[in-house]
């Protein structure tokens, strides 16, 4: 089947022979099924030079190791490129491997498509499947196609595929409705100059250790001037509406159009150790708005908006993007432990509209613009007459922030943070129960003990930033 393999095979029979016929038969059989299980594009006419369009020979491939019992492997030879002009497709194909071994489909000559409707290689209905090793190219970028999709697919791998210049997504996992594909990895891919890098909208999908660069500052878009809609370069990693259970680690997003990663309304995120650089808009953009769901006839109460539930975002890296981290209608949400350096007309981290039960906690803010707040909470807003809601339960403790304004917030957030040696300051509303331990600022003293309901029996001393005494707090037990 495959040239190496046959001479392989070949080699182990004439050995066989020499040593006597009791050797042959497991050698050949051993041979025979490893052979079995791949299907080279070769062996369906595919040339490999860049120049023959392979197109319906890689598709006669795929068409043939998806019919086998069981379905077989495709195998591309190293180094090849392989010319196509249009998409190629797999459905119900299962437990098999595409293998790319560095070859690469050059989508070149494209035929017409409506946008992005069109992928150079469609996986639907797909389990078990990997597809690794490949490169995906398009040449002259006149149709809007994806890389590579997967559609409904189940305990799937993309590995150290590499997806350039297509004018829509790079990889994706898109289900319509949300949420057919579950259990999916993407690990070690690179996509580059494409509208969007990685998009998904599945259950329990892992974006770990991928690098997504579109270099917008150097394209001619740039040089036109600011940011459209219209845009060849938008978000770096998308966790579209409907997701649930998501990991978004260890990767690396440099200069997008937009946000490096953004997300719709969705459940249980995570979004780890990424290191996100140089985008045109926010680093990391949380948006739980149900515009995503709804068509703008719906015109659903601001009330009834949906939002993003159960949001984690910690050991991130982020610099230089216009707005680092944007909490928008976003509940249960914990941001610590990032690293934010802003260097443009914005802030490091945002607690926005419709956001509740926010957590924003020891994370390291140097904010180079001295006009704006480092950490930033929307109070309750009117606008022409309507009701803008703010941000709601917002806690801001223990963030070390170098800036002209370390935050902005309304009352009613609690913000707890210590402005020098042994010094804290605390705003908004501390609720406690049982009991409350603190230093450098707040001091326990005690009275006699209670001997009726009412009585004090034990008070909290209270210091300035200067640390003269505000007086007690009195605590006070009730008996019976």
């Amino acid at each position: 089947m495959l040239s190496r393999r046959n001479a392989l095979r070949a080699a182990m029979v004439g050995g066989a022979a020499a040593a006597g016929a009791a050797v042959v038969a497991p050698a050949a059989a051993q041979a025979a099924v490893r052979d079995e299980g791949w299907v080279s594009v070769l062996d369906h006419g595919a040339v490999g030079d860049g120049v023959a369009d392979d197109t319906a020979k890689i598709q006669a491939a795929l068409n043939a190791a998806n019919a086998s019992v069981p379905h077989r492997s495709v195998y591309f030879p190293p180094g090849r490129v392989f010319r196509v002009s249009e998409e190629l497709s797999l459905a119900g194909y299962t437990n098999a491997t595409i293998a790319g071994n560095g070859a690469t489909l050059e989508l070149a000559g494209a035929k017409p498509t409506a946008a992005h409707i069109s992928t150079v290689l469609r996986l639907a209905d797909v389990r078990e499947v990997t597809v690794e090793d490949l490169t995906i190219r398009d040449t002259d970028r006149t149709q809007v196609y994806n890389g590579l999709l997967l559609a409904k697919a189940n305990r799937c791998v993309i590995r150290n595929v590499r997806v350039i210049d297509v004018r829509y997504t790079g990889i994706s996992v898109f289900d319509d409705p949300p949420g057919a594909s579950d259990d999916v990895l993407i690990t070690g891919c690179v996509t580059e100059g494409t509208r969007q890098g990685i998009s998904v909208n599945g259950r329990d999908i892992r974006i770990i250790g991928n690098h997504v660069a579109m270099d917008w500052w150097s394209t001619d878009e740039a040089e036109r001037g600011p940011w459209q809609d219209s845009s060849d370069y938008y978000d770096g990693i998308n966790v579209l509406a409907g997701s649930d259970r998501t990991v978004v680690s260890g990767n690396t997003v440099t200069d997008c159009g937009q946000s490096g990663i953004y997300t719709q309304s969705l459940k249980n995120l995570v979004v780890a150790d990424n290191t996100i650089t140089g985008c045109v808009l926010r680093g990391i953009e949380i948006d739980g708005q149900r515009k995503h769901l709804e068509k703008p006839s719906d015109n659903v109460p601001e009330a009834q908006k949906l939002r993003a539930h159960g949001v984690t975002i910690t050991g991130n890296t982020l610099m230089d993007n216009l707005g680092n981290i944007n909490i928008l209608y976003a509940l249960d949400v914990t941001i610590t432990g990032n690293r934010v350096h802003n260097k443009r007309k914005s802030t490091c981290i945002a607690v926005n509209q419709g956001s509740h039960h926010v957590v924003v906690v020891g994370n390291h803010c140097r904010q180079d613009d001295p006009d704006r707040a480092a950490i930033w909470v929307k109070p309750v807003e009117t606008v022409n007459g309507t009701v803008v809601p703010g941000a709601t339960e917002v806690t801001v403790a223990w963030n070390n922030v170098e800036a002209a304004v370390d935050w902005y917030a309304p009352a009613d957030a609690v913000i707890m943070q210590r402005t020098g040696d042994a010094e804290i300051s605390a705003v908004g509303t501390i609720k406690t129960t049982g009991k409350m331990l603190a230093t450098g600022g707040i001091g326990v003293g005690n009275s006699a003990a209670a001997s009726r309901p009412g009585t004090v029996v034990r008070k909290i001393e209270v210091f300035s930033p200067t640390g003269a005494s505000l007086g007690f707090v009195p605590v006070y037990n009730s008996i019976t």
